[in-house]
């Protein structure tokens, strides 16, 4: 098996859950981003989506994060998107549906990164 080239993590605290992504998000990975937006929109609290280490994201990957976002309670929150994603929400005009943070805001709980527990035991599903 190659190794995998993008990866999906899921965090939650008692106040948010963070989607985290990283890598090429893209078919390959659709069916696990797809799981992990079901469980964060099943839990219902408001969300952000890391994106800063996302270094390619195709239609399939935008097309999740805009079911998240159109989806949520909440205003989800996109954390420091790199220029091209930011391009990709302009022309698509989905930066109408969500709310681009330049700074990551943190996480109730600490660094999300150093969770090893993910919603339904997901963790860097690829």
């Amino acid at each position: 098996m190659s190794e995998p080239i993008g990866s999906v993590t899921v965090r939650t605290s008692p106040t948010r859950s963070r989607l985290v992504l990283s890598g090429e998000v893209d078919m390959s990975l659709a069916e696990e981003l797809s799981a992990a937006v079901d469980n964060v929109l099943a839990v219902g609290l408001p969300v952000d989506v890391d994106v800063r280490d996302v270094t390619f994201l195709d239609s399939s990957g935008l097309s999740k994060i805009v079911r998240l976002a159109t989806s949520s309670t909440t205003r989800t929150r996109l954390i420091e998107p790199p220029d091209f994603v930011l391009f990709l929400l302009e022309v698509t005009r989905m930066d109408e549906v969500l709310d681009v943070v330049e700074n990551d805001p943190g996480f109730p709980d600490g660094d999300p990164a150093s969770d090893a527990a993910g919603l339904g035991g997901q963790r860097d599903a690829v």
